[in-house]
């Protein structure tokens, strides 16, 4: 089946892919007309190199892109930083990043409505600009989100051994809780996307119940100052640099939106569901930071928000105590929770890319293998949990695990940039020389210029002022990653006979046709 042609589907259609790939020799009886708008399409995968296809609906493409921006965390480790900078008006600093942040999804959500493939960005990048760029991109993305559970998990053992130690005198030591975390994600993982969906829903939900609840509570007793919607009125903006600052580095507070794509091979009508989890985990996000930073500013006390500002204590916690009558405990098991979800989320991310990359041979044939029974990325599962707990205990030991959250989660914004920035030339490439009928000047020119400016001053914000060590060494540590897929690419995937996965790496596989109701 030709490519463009398959692409001409109508977005209404489900379907799911075999190992074929368009481009192939197809026998003759899969030489099928496409179906007439309005016709869907059945389709069945076959091979036994799949991954479990219909595993998941919309809401198990949502939780994983909500998880993995791991929300309980994004606003309860970033109010004190946008009220430093915003004042009052820090819940219009979470709005204003959101609809910043809906300018990056607009290009990745049309790409993924074309596109829905375990390969992610790398095949949206491929398809887009090449596959030389595209495996590079990929790479890194991978790359990235196969060490960022070792951060992640790393961060929640430290608060969770530095808070019951402080008040209940539990001595276990942090990686403990880190290397426990990383067990449960390596055992969802293997299990199958179903299980890591179930989990994360349940997970999602009540962390998202635990932050609404105290922003609620901080609602209902406002501190000094009262109930009051200073927040919400742009007049009460005295420093607009400062508002700006906070604004455009709360971005990354929203990081992960873009998740869903991996998951694209195992959902269900994966065309309109990947693109409404994009949009969707961002809407939710943005309106659960909203409010939630709201009732925080309240809750503490809108005439005291310099302490806030300066707290040396998170001030989730300080809240949890003094509304909840000393039950912060309930604030560290959503936390808790939160680092669990996060890292289920990354690390299906990073194995369905590896997969995706593996699966059209510009990685090791092995790491595409799939386990018999539970339909698992198996290969890539185990190499994943390993270099995520090796990460976590050989480098988080030495050097701290703050600081290699701190680390890790800086070159994590060097690597997202450049991947977003190269993800809007993708869009605009792609549907400028493939689908001109559907390119929109607002969503593939005026959207991507918008978001590369604010990504770009991102950048200029996280390299001046040069920060401490070992922060100061994250740029470092992504041109690293990058270095290290540029050797990849060509010590191994352009030498000769070894370059067919290029006209693989931007498709999707085959897809088979049978009629059914409109």
């Amino acid at each position: 089946m030709r490519a463009d042609l398959a692409h001409s589907l109508p977005a209404a259609c489900s379907y799911s892919r075999n190992v074929r790939w368009w481009g192939d020799p197809c026998p003759a009886e899969d030489n099928m007309a496409i179906p007439a708008h309005g016709v869907q399409a059945s389709v069945r995968i076959t091979g036994d190199a799949d991954l479990k296809h219909d595993a998941i609906g919309l809401p198990g493409a949502l939780v994983q892109s909500i998880a993995q921006i791991s929300p309980m965390s994004g606003i309860f480790y970033t109010i004190a930083f946008t009220t430093t900078y915003a004042g009052a008006a820090a819940p219009l600093t979470y709005l204003a990043a959101c609809l910043v942040c809906l300018t990056v999804a607009v290009p990745l959500h049309d790409l993924a409505r074309h596109l829905p493939s375990a390969g992610g960005v790398y095949t949206y990048i491929s398809a887009g600009i090449g596959p030389q760029t595209g495996f590079l991109t990929g790479w890194v993305y991978a790359l990235m989100m196969t060490v960022a559970p070792a951060a992640l998990a790393s961060f929640a053992g430290a608060i969770i051994h530095d808070e019951l130690a402080g008040k209940y005198g539990i001595g276990i030591p942090w990686w403990t809780y880190s290397a426990v975390i990383l067990a449960v994600c390596f055992a969802c993982a293997y299990r199958g996307i179903s299980i890591s969906s179930r989990f994360l829903v349940v997970m999602t939900c009540f962390e998202v119940l635990v932050g609404l609840g105290l922003a609620v509570t901080g609602l209902v007793n406002p501190g000094p100052g009262g109930l009051n919607i200073d927040g919400f009125n742009p007049a009460g903006v005295t420093n607009g640099s400062g508002f700006l600052l906070a604004v455009v580095l709360s971005m990354f507070a929203f990081t992960g939106f873009e998740s869903a794509a991996v998951v694209g091979d195992e959902s269900r009508d994966p065309c309109r569901i990947i693109p409404r989890a994009i949009f969707g985990s961002l809407a939710l996000i943005g309106a659960f930071y909203v409010v939630t930073a709201w009732g925080l500013q309240i809750g503490w006390g809108t005439d005291h928000l310099e302490e806030l500002a300066i707290s040396p204590i998170a001030p989730a916690f300080v809240l949890a105590d003094r509304l909840w009558n000393g039950a912060s405990i309930v604030v560290l098991i959503a936390l808790a929770n939160s680092g669990l979800a996060v890292c289920i989320a990354c690390t299906t991310s990073a194995t369905r890319t590896v997969f995706g990359i593996a699966r059209t041979g510009a990685l090791p044939a092995w790491l595409a293998r799939v386990h018999p029974g539970h339909r698992t990325p198996v290969a890539a599962v185990l190499l994943q949990s390993g270099v995520a707990l090796g990460t976590c205990l050989a480098v988080g030991i030495p050097l701290g695990p703050y600081n290699l959250f701190h680390l890790l989660g800086a070159a994590g914004t060097f690597v997202y940039i450049p991947i977003l920035i190269l993800m809007n030339i993708a869009a605009f490439r792609f549907f400028r020389r493939r689908f001109p009928a559907e390119f929109s000047a607002c969503a593939h020119v005026v959207a991507p210029v918008i978001s590369t400016a604010a990504l770009l001053l991102i950048a200029g914000c996280s390299l001046y002022p040069l920060p401490d060590f070992p922060i100061r060494i994250a740029p470092v540590l992504a041109m690293a990653f990058a270095g290290a897929g540029v050797i990849v690419l060509f010590v191994r995937n352009l030498q000769p006979g070894k370059t067919g996965w290029m006209a693989k790496a931007g498709q999707l596989p085959d897809v088979e046709w049978t009629k059914g109701k409109p």
